[in-house]
């Protein structure tokens, strides 16, 4: 009697598993933090239900980070959709306000690759998302080399670790112009080329949504990162 082999995943594939694991890990974390912290009723961890038609052999398990060895970045700055000058991609609630959990996920979403929208087109992660991020938080240089090992562990380690994903918040708020901020300049439309992180200042006072995440920085500081959800996570600081 034949064996069935499993064909290898491809490379969209993989990544709609590795996104899908990383949003069950979030899930997992944020239960237990909620469990840990007391505001909430202890929390039991069951595992998502599959129907059995769509279940089939993987030949591969999922890698251990979402940028791995054959990561190729996408810059969202050059995306279809961009409404901004300078923005770091289309706006991110471009059908009207979202919930912060939904705002969480399109920013994992753009920082570790996967699908825009159920049954869209899946893009690579935003490497200048996470440096401007890590710029914003721990003073770094946005444009910095990244080697793909600091850059797969910065990423892990702020989504896992360093986002206090549970304590975001949507707000709409009016910035005054001369607030400084970043900015994406696009150099190259090349597939994985990086777009430049320049900093600038806000050209005239501005009421938008933005997304207030609690992030803790190298330094052990929770720093709230201020992202305007128009311009695609566009840092405000």
């Amino acid at each position: 009697m034949a064996t069935a082999r499993a064909r290898p995943l491809s490379t969209a594939e993989a990544v709609l598993v590795a996104t899908f694991a990383y949003l069950v890990l979030l899930i997992s974390l944020t239960g237990a933090r909620i469990a840990r912290d007391g505001r909430g009723e202890p929390v039991t961890t069951v595992t998502a239900v599959v129907p059995v038609a769509q279940l089939r052999p993987v030949a591969a398990a999922a890698p251990a980070t979402c940028v791995g060895p054959g990561t190729v970045p996408y810059s969202n700055a050059a995306a279809p959709g961009v409404v901004e000058p300078l923005a770091f991609g289309p706006p991110v609630e471009p059908g009207g306000p979202r919930s912060a959990a939904a705002v969480n996920g399109v920013l994992i979403q753009r920082l570790c690759g996967g699908p825009t929208a159920p049954g869209g087109p899946v893009r690579g992660p935003d490497r200048r998302l996470f440096a401007a991020i890590d710029a914003a938080v721990n003073g770094r240089d946005p444009n910095r080399p990244l080697t793909r090992q600091q850059w797969a562990a910065g990423v892990d380690r702020l989504i896992i670790q360093d986002g206090l994903f549970l304590d975001a918040r949507v707000v709409t708020r009016t910035v005054a112009a001369g607030t400084a901020t970043f900015g994406m300049r696009v150099v190259s439309r090349a597939p994985g080329a990086d777009p430049v992180v320049i900093r600038t200042r806000m050209a005239h006072s501005d009421t938008s949504r933005y997304l207030l995440l609690p992030v803790r920085s190298t330094s052990g500081r929770v720093v709230t990162l201020t992202l305007r959800l128009r311009c695609g996570f566009q840092p405000v600081l």
